[in-house]
């Protein structure tokens, strides 16, 4: 009898959320990520895309629905595709352009002051209007000066994010040092070694 077919089922951290592109926006299409393997959706239910709101600093009054779910994925495959066109110089899709053009075009959530003079976001629709101002945000990285410093992280495929390089001489090649830039140094430094010989003369290779 042939055994059942486990599904893969990402750990807490290929789930959790990466703030490090630089940008909202970029931040915001990262929350698909793996993107050349097996792929790891991160806004697997509303109340993700709730929470990743409220990390990015534009937290909703209200939670989220399955609709406004579907509607965030769809947004975020939007502009990474068009991020990747512009990084890559490729054309871009008008499909693409038309949605992100639409969603740029939805009442936004605006900036309101409570009476301790705290922030806080208003909108007649407030998801809508959260995804609404990060399509904005998308349109004014893609047509000024930023759209340049667009890069994506050399450990691909291993690592699809995208992130602006604000380095000096521009010459950041991972989306943090910390994860993909140490893991990469430590296969070229394996790499490097190449086979070795054990006690007993055995040749072995070192794996990762």
């Amino acid at each position: 009898m042939s055994e059942a077919v486990k599904s893969y089922e990402p750990s807490a951290d290929e789930l959790s959320f990466r703030f490090v592109s630089g940008h909202r926006a970029l931040d915001f299409a990262a929350t698909c990520g793996d993107r050349y393997r097996a792929g790891i959706e991160r806004l697997r239910q509303p109340a993700d895309l709730d929470r990743w709101l409220r990390a990015a600093g534009i937290s909703a009054a209200t939670r989220a629905s399955v609709k406004h779910l579907d509607d965030a994925r769809q947004l975020r495959e939007v502009i990474y595709r068009l991020a990747r066109a512009a990084l890559y110089n490729e054309a871009v899709d008008t499909v693409d352009l038309d949605a992100l053009n639409a969603w740029a075009r939805t009442p936004r959530l605006a900036p309101q002051l409570d009476k301790r003079l705290r922030r806080e976001w208003v909108s007649s629709q407030p998801i809508r209007g959260a995804l609404g101002l990060i399509a904005c945000e998308a349109v004014e990285l893609l047509s000024g000066p930023k759209r340049q410093l667009i890069r994506e992280c050399t450990a691909a495929p291993a690592c699809s994010m995208l992130y602006l390089d604000r380095s000096r001489g521009r010459r950041r090649r991972w989306c943090q040092m910390e994860r993909c830039g140490s893991r990469a140094k430590m296969a070229e430094y394996r790499k490097r070694l190449g086979p070795s010989t054990d006690r007993a003369g055995v040749e072995t290779t070192r794996t990762q």
